[in-house]
């Protein structure tokens, strides 16, 4: 259930920055609910009012930034290139969030679910006739496109937006025999 009350949205704001913010010196394990809510400023009995753990709360964090991920459909007007390069605008303004969560151990699954959630949409364009090479092709490239954006991310950004997008769908599209073409044009 959605709570769209200021308070709520800001006291769970403090959470999450807490939790972040505990993540760039403490791995996950380490972290308590004393201490997110230490940095919070706020009492258990507040972070127990919406979560029942730091896992729950690392779980909306995530969750919030995969809704906010730019939505890209094959029967729009604009070329996949664009939704990519959306994502990675994205990355790089909510660069502290993304790195902790990257590269942190707090979920090492969370990468994935981004990329996911984009290159999913890929799927649409190749033409697989076996589910297990689909299946194997599509790990590949997660994991490609993952090391290549924390690998960005840990080099402070050294690439632009456009550059590292190119790079990602050629890269991407390569690998599961696609043109990396198609990725620029519009339906």
């Amino acid at each position: 259930m959605k709570n769209d009350n200021p308070r709520v949205i800001r006291t769970k704001g403090y959470l999450k920055e807490a939790l972040i913010e505990l993540l760039t010196t403490t791995s996950f394990e380490n972290i308590t609910i004393k201490a997110i809510c230490q940095k919070a400023a706020v009492n258990r009995s507040t972070f127990y009012a919406y979560y029942t753990c730091p896992r729950d709360l690392i779980e909306e964090i995530e969750q919030d930034i995969i809704s906010q991920l730019p939505d890209y459909k094959p029967t729009d007007q604009k070329p996949f290139f664009l939704s990519m390069k959306q994502l990675m605008e994205y990355i790089r303004k909510n660069r502290n969030t993304f790195y902790i969560l990257l590269t942190s151990s707090a979920d090492r699954s969370f990468g994935e679910q981004i990329i996911a959630a984009v290159m999913d949409k890929y799927d649409e364009l190749a033409n697989f006739r076996n589910i297990d090479d689909k299946e194997m092709s599509f790990i590949f490239v997660i994991n490609g496109v993952v090391g290549i954006i924390r690998e960005w991310i840990e080099k402070g950004f050294q690439m632009s937006v456009d550059r590292i997008t190119y790079l990602i769908i050629d890269m991407a599209f390569r690998s599961v025999g696609l043109d990396p073409q198609i990725a620029y044009k519009t339906n």
